[in-house]
């Protein structure tokens, strides 16, 4: 096969109780040549996880599979760089896969799932040296990862995606990002030098540089080759050679700086990560941060800290954002009292920018949820996290789906704009997963509004009135609106329905950590209604998911008022109720938002309008038995549990426009409706809506 190995004998040092095992050198490499290569349709290639000792599939090494493989990868000779074999890498599916194979960086044959915590890796310190051949087909994408854990899917290290322009994007969910391009459709070697001993990952297309980044996840255990929907491409020459670190005696590390982002004017606690990366035990340090002239100091004592472990620094003082880019520099000092180290990497440096928020501001971030989603529990966390960070700046809306706390008319609007559960949109941009909110965030942040707006309420009856102020900054033109959303607080409930579903439970999805320093890992995998508090939840909007058309223009310095009611359920507290304003510009993007707790809006007044809109709103929980079936239907649409105070039952579309007025009938005749999506609206004579989601077929 042509596998080289290089096996440096290891050391071992006694320094005074402790033992510190120099790791051994490792060079291997594979061009696949002495494999049986693949000419479809006249022979088929070997397999090579299943052939090869230092191959494994993934899942093999996740569910501790045996051979064959569904994930295996078979050797081609269709293709190669050097004669005459190589692997085929394609999409098979559509979506992705099937072929998903794994290369440990250790030199252990055989590896499975009995032995694989036995392996060296995954390595922390040393320099790892990576590279493959590789042709990416003109048209199509590639991807490969690095795994940072010994067992997959546990955390990737980095992730590499090669677009069909010849476009290369690194990236991993904490952070890093990194950016380069290569020639899509001709052969050239990738090779990454990984200096994890200082956090250096250096990436080179045909062994010229593209640059050099400081990784978030800086460890390593393997490289992973997938493909993505619709990729195709082919892998030779794979080789790497791992050199360990040489450690001294004493040496404190400034091994990380948490990333910092905010709002000109915020304060911020800096987060270091140290790492003993000596031979001794660490027992004490000062570390010290630096920015924009002033300086931060905590002092640590009372440690024990062993070679190659880290230990996080939370500093208890502030430093305050100031506009523009300007570095944040951390330096460690006084180690174990003062004595002697390696000072070569006690100080580093990151890139902080503070981000200029325009005056009256406020962005507005809705989230596609429901209690059945497993994965929505991050969606919740996000918002949190949102909320803690940027408290004043932004307005979450968690919109519901096929749950008690649906919201027909948001439901069916924010489903329009978005591709799954959770998914989230900030300010109506695109579709993005919550995680992604501060992102989005910051890049909305400094936009000046064209107007900022005000709310007013009155309570009469079971009704909120609400007047929605509008005052003028700029140039409102034609196709602006206006939309009014009640958002409530601390919403809990009894039953299964309102149990949320927990994909994060048993900590095998990694951890989930709330803003309370709760893990979502910790809890169970359907979380009982008891447990559960429910934030930010949509509870009324007015008139319609896409607001009410201003008709005409503004000019800066006028003021518009519009007023709307709200339906009033006896189970809302309103207390934990907001008020929130949007003003939606002529693309549908919300130029500006607002957002008043009902206590203010109280306090402000309602003013009198010549005119109101009626709200969409949650129906009371004695209307949840209503049902409309079959959904989807064809030609007739049956309603069971109907209510004797029902006044009308209309069908809307998704634009909000009256497409059938059936009356009062329990049969509906939707023969003429067409295909589509669709709200029904059932009216009771005290003006309480109840709002059903149809789909017609």
């Amino acid at each position: 096969m042509k596998n080289i190995y290089k096996l440096v004998t290891f050391l071992i040092l006694l320094i005074t109780s402790n033992t510190y095992a120099q790791l051994p050198s490792i060079n291997f490499c594979d061009n696949f040549d002495s494999y049986v290569g693949g000419l479809p349709p006249f022979t088929t290639g070997d397999p090579v996880a299943e052939t090869s000792p230092n191959w494994n599939s993934w899942d093999e090494l996740m569910n501790g599979s045996v051979a064959p493989f569904i994930d295996d990868c078979e050797v081609s000779a269709t293709e190669f760089y050097s004669a005459p074999n190589c692997l085929h890498i394609i999409d098979q599916t559509g979506i992705g896969g099937p072929q998903d194979i794994l290369l440990m960086f250790d030199n252990t044959p055989n590896i499975t799932i009995a032995n694989i915590n036995t392996l060296m890796t995954p390595y922390v310190s040393g320099v790892l040296t990576y590279s493959h051949m590789m042709k990416v087909v003109s048209g199509k994408t590639a991807y490969f990862n690095f795994q940072a854990e010994n067992t997959p899917g546990v955390q990737w290290a980095l992730e590499v995606n090669l677009d069909a322009l010849g476009g290369m994007v690194m990236t991993n969910t904490s952070g890093t990002n990194f950016s380069a391009s290569y020639p899509n459709g001709q052969w050239f070697e990738i090779k990454f030098v990984i200096d994890l001993s200082m956090n250096n990952w250096e990436v080179f297309i045909d062994n010229v540089s593209q640059g050099s980044f400081a990784n978030t996840i800086n460890q390593i255990s393997s490289i992973d080759l997938f493909p993505n929907a619709n990729s195709e491409f082919w892998v030779d020459d794979v080789c790497y050679d791992y050199q360990p670190a040489m450690l001294d005696p004493l040496n404190a590390q400034i091994s990380t700086i948490d990333a910092i982002t905010g709002l000109v004017g915020q304060q911020k606690e800096p987060i270091v990560n140290i790492r003993n990366f000596g031979q001794s035990p660490i027992t004490s340090f000062d570390v010290t941060v630096d920015y924009n002239g002033s300086q931060v100091t905590e002092n640590v004592t009372g440690l024990n800290l062993a070679s190659l472990q880290t230990y996080q620094v939370n500093f208890s003082n502030q430093i305050t954002l100031a506009t523009g880019t300007l570095p944040v520099t951390a330096y460690i000092y006084n180690i174990n009292g003062g004595l002697i180290q390696n000072t070569a990497d006690d100080t580093l440096s990151i890139s902080v920018t503070g981000t200029y928020a325009a005056p009256g501001k406020i962005v507005i971030g809705e989230e596609g949820t429901g209690t059945w989603c497993s994965w929505c529990p991050r969606g919740a966390v996000a918002m949190n996290w949102m909320d803690e960070k940027y408290y004043g700046y932004w307005q979450g809306i968690a919109v519901h789906n096929n749950d008690p706390m649906v919201n027909t008319d948001y439901d069916v609007g924010i489903g329009a704009l978005t591709s799954g559960y959770p998914s989230g949109l900030v300010d109506r941009g695109s579709d993005i997963d919550p995680s992604n909110f501060e992102v989005d965030f910051l890049q909305r942040i400094g936009i000046n509004p064209k107007a900022t707006m005000n709310a007013g309420a009155i309570i009469d009856g079971n009704k909120m009135k609400v007047s929605l102020t509008m005052n003028v900054n700029q140039t409102i033109g034609s196709n602006h609106k206006l939309a009014c959303i009640l958002v409530e607080d601390s919403v809990t409930g009894q039953g299964p329905n309102y149990y949320q579903s927990n994909a994060y439970s048993g900590g095998a999805n990694g951890s989930l950590i709330d803003v309370d320093g709760t893990d979502w890992a910790n809890k169970p995998s359907n979380v009982p209604d008891y447990m559960m508090v429910y934030r930010h939840v949509a509870r009324g909007i007015a008139p319609s998911f896409n607001g009410q058309t201003l008709t005409q223009f503004y000019q800066t310095g006028d003021i518009e008022t519009i007023c709307y009611e709200f339906n009033i359920d006896p189970s809302w507290d309103l207390n934990q109720m907001h008020i929130v304003g949007m003003l939606i510009d002529n693309t549908g993007r919300i130029n500006n938002g607002s957002s008043q707790s009902y206590a203010e809006a109280l306090s402000s007044g309602w003013v009198d309008c010549s005119s109101s809109t009626e709200a969409i709103n949650l129906e009371g929980p004695e209307h949840n038995n209503i049902q409309a079936f079959p959904n989807p239907a064809n030609n007739t649409l049956y309603i069971d549990n109907l209510p004797e105070d029902v006044s009308s039952i209309k069908i809307f579309n998704i634009e909000g426009k009256l497409v059938l007025d059936a009356g009062i009938n329990s049969v509906l005749d939707i023969s003429k409706i067409k295909e589509g999506m669709y709200q029904l609206k059932i009216t009771t004579i005290n003006k309480l809506e109840i709002n059903r989601k149809i789909v017609k077929n």
